[in-house]
């Protein structure tokens, strides 16, 4: 099975190079540079993964997977984070939305094994149901 994977980060390099590190897994990755358009879509797949910058423009990116959570329960956070932000704690109001903090410098091996474990996380919590994903 395929899982459909949403990034969201404003930065096009970004974007571009989470999808060129994930391009060899079997899932379907969404990239969006704004976190609004992201969120309009939310309802419309079955998301198992959401990996999102940590400050993205218009919406803090620990706020964007909070109200992710509450459109899509069983959805698995990634919070990116540059070298300069706090990474050792999130506040406790986030922690359910969040599974993972990665470091923005997005070495292949971090980023690939932290969405396999984002993924085995999301398999646990929903079990085998029948997914809304993309197919082609």
């Amino acid at each position: 099975m395929k899982f459909n994977i949403m990034i969201v980060d404003d930065s096009k390099s970004v974007l571009e190079t989470l999808q060129w590190l994930l391009m060899d897994e079997p899932y379907y990755l969404f990239a969006f540079d704004s976190p609004l358009d992201a969120l309009k879509v939310i309802k419309t797949l079955e998301w198992a993964v959401v990996v999102a910058g940590r400050s993205i423009r218009k919406m803090d990116g620990l706020e964007f997977l909070k109200r992710v959570r509450a459109e899509s329960p069983h959805t698995t956070g990634i919070i990116m984070t540059d070298d300069n932000e706090i990474t050792g704690e999130i506040d406790t109001s986030y922690s359910e939305c969040v599974y993972r903090l990665v470091k923005k410098t997005l070495k292949r091996y971090d980023i690939k094994q932290a969405v396999k474990m984002a993924i085995a996380h999301y398999e646990t919590n929903v079990g085998s149901k029948d997914h809304k994903t993309l197919r082609l």
